[in-house]
């Protein structure tokens, strides 16, 4: 007689995961770079209260982390090195780019796709403080 096996199928880590500490976002934001220059690294702003360029309102808090920016292309000589959210104006993020080409390089303009962590604590903690992180990141 063959073994009928188990009465019921369980499907194994099919559960996202979720956190009451933590949210996962991607806001798409539309970007004009401006040129970098020769041999450099430059670090510009964006979002509604941003320097380099203002946009739309982004809804990025002081208190979150940019975990990746997606650009709509890429551009030979040219790359993001890093970015970064302000720590104490909303809707103002930094991205830096680096250019190790030997002529001006402008990064690609469109719709950036900008993946963001937000912390429960963020909306109401003191921005840039160990207070605005949980526990477990301290």
């Amino acid at each position: 007689m063959a073994n009928p096996g188990p009465a019921t199928v369980v499907t194994v880590n099919t559960q996202p995961p979720y956190s009451t500490e933590r949210t996962i976002q991607t806001i798409a934001v539309s970007l004009t770079p401006l040129q970098i220059a020769t041999i450099t690294c430059t670090e510009q702003s964006f979002g509604l209260n941003g320097v380099s360029q203002v946009t739309a309102a982004t809804g990025i808090l002081a208190g979150d982390v940019i975990l990746a920016v997606n650009p709509p292309a890429t551009v030979a000589g040219v790359g993001i090195s890093q970015f970064r959210v302000d720590t104490a104006v909303n809707d103002k993020f930094y991205i830096t780019w680096c250019n190790p080409t030997a002529a001006g390089v402008t990064p690609t303009s469109g719709t950036y796709l900008i993946t963001v962590a937000r912390y429960s604590l963020s909306v109401s903690a003191t921005p840039g403080t160990f207070s605005t992180l949980p526990a477990t990141v301290q």
